[in-house]
């Protein structure tokens, strides 16, 4: 009977924590409806027609000005990626390709997508008309932007016009050359501005340390002023016949501008035996370099600004971690933003020693802002909350007047609770009163 009792009480209690976590997720839903603000899409501040648009507004990232503005700048095209026309892709990627997106090869985008940019001067609640970036063909999207200390602006990403080959390059010298003609080296796109965004110069194409392919990533302002550029890089070929096989190399650089972008030396070259892609850096308080790559959330650190680093540490074991972000608040807390992985999209951690231990709500999970921002991106209020941008495509944003595969640009704030409160995060109106 004592056992019989205990069961009831224990499936009694299981059934009522159960039903509190629903109730939660629930209103945790309503919740993210209730603040979330699309930014641009198929139907709201859509970008102005152009040859190639399909309705996808995708990739965002985002800054806070010196002036107070907040720059959003993200990628208008036709699809998840909107590469030139007529498609260029190794015959066994086109042949797949046909069987799952034929429709692709009978769009026309000459130049593939258009990067845009949009500012609010009320902190989100209100946003101008896209602009669009000198068109650079087959610039994919902007991988980040931001403004230095002086006040010039950087933005850049990579170039993709012959999507496909990484994998597939022959060993022998001649068809090599045959295939890499026109198509390699694969150089990223650096954009400078001196005037707050307003315009923009696409500047020299950047390369570094790699023969095949440059993939910016990050920009990061050194205690001295340089513009430092995170890129990952293809030093060597790949393919079924090349002894590394199809496995890219796990190569990064630091490259370093000290003359705003108009030439580029190499600061450092580094990496590990793990797959290292999409990475993310930061300063720190403490004035170390922290940094997040893609795909199993690994942290690492330089003491030395960028020369050597620390061995990587898993942020969420067990999982994969997407494109991540990292930002300072002025209190010192360290912000990850990110998606993958078991918590999904839109997650958030944070660090309150630099880096040394992350408080989150389970050991392979953040505690989520956003459930339907892929790529989230984030910047620092006046007030201290985060502004966070993100990429919403797929379910819900499907077909639309201008094309087959919409997307929308997604916005959310929040503010990082304090230790005394509990910990975790509160989700904010965009626009609303500033945080006390």
């Amino acid at each position: 009977m004592r056992n019989l009792s205990t069961r009831v009480f224990v499936v009694s209690l299981t059934l009522l924590v159960i039903g509190a976590l629903t109730t939660s997720s629930s209103t945790s839903a309503q919740d993210f409806d209730k603040y979330r603000k699309i930014l641009v899409s198929p139907t709201v501040n859509t970008p102005d027609y152009f040859q190639g648009f399909g309705g996808f507004c995708g990739w965002p990232k985002v800054t806070r000005l010196q002036n107070g503005d907040v720059f959003v700048t993200f990628t208008a095209g036709y699809w998840h990626a909107s590469w030139p026309t007529p498609l260029d892709m190794h015959p066994d990627l086109e042949a797949q390709y046909r069987r799952t997106h034929a429709w692709m090869f009978d769009w026309d985008a000459p130049d593939g997508p258009h990067l845009m940019w949009i500012r609010s001067s009320d902190n989100g609640k209100t946003w101008t008309r896209p602009t669009t970036f000198p068109v650079v063909r087959g610039a994919e999207g902007i991988v980040d932007v931001i403004q230095l200390r002086d006040g010039t602006m950087f933005a850049g990403g990579d170039i993709e016009l012959h999507r496909g080959y990484r994998h597939k390059w022959p060993t022998d010298p001649v068809e090599f050359a045959k295939m890499a003609d026109g198509r390699l080296p694969q150089t990223a796109v650096v954009y400078r501005s001196e005037d707050n965004g307003e315009t923009w110069e696409a500047l020299p194409e950047l390369n570094g340390p790699f023969l095949l392919r440059t993939c910016l990533q990050d920009f990061v302002e050194s205690p001295e002023g340089a513009v430092l550029a995170l890129c990952g890089g293809i030093p060597y070929p790949t393919g079924e016949d090349w002894p590394c096989g199809a496995r890219l190399p796990n190569v990064m650089a630091l490259l370093r501008s000290e003359d705003k972008g108009e030439t580029w030396t190499t600061h450092s070259i580094f990496g590990t035996d793990e797959v290292m892609d999409e990475r993310t850096i930061a300063y720190l308080p403490d004035g170390s370099i922290g940094a997040v790559q893609r795909p199993m959330g690994s942290w690492i650190q330089s003491y030395d600004n960028g020369l050597t680093w620390s061995q990587p540490r898993n942020l969420t074991p067990g999982t994969h971690m997407l494109k991540s972000d990292l930002v300072v608040t002025p209190g010192g807390t360290v912000v990850l933003v990110f998606c993958g992985g078991t918590g999904g999209h839109g997650q958030v951690m944070y660090s309150r020693d630099n880096g040394q231990t992350w408080i989150k709500p389970a050991p392979d999970r953040g505690f989520q802002f956003n459930p339907i921002a892929y790529y989230p991106d984030a910047c620092v209020l006046d007030d201290g909350s985060i502004f966070t941008v993100g990429d919403h495509q797929g379910r819900g944003i499907g077909p639309n007047k201008y094309g087959p595969f919409g997307g929308e640009v997604v916005a959310m704030r929040f503010r990082i609770k304090s230790a005394e409160e509990g910990e975790g995060i509160e989700l904010l109106p965009i626009g609303g009163p500033p945080i006390k």
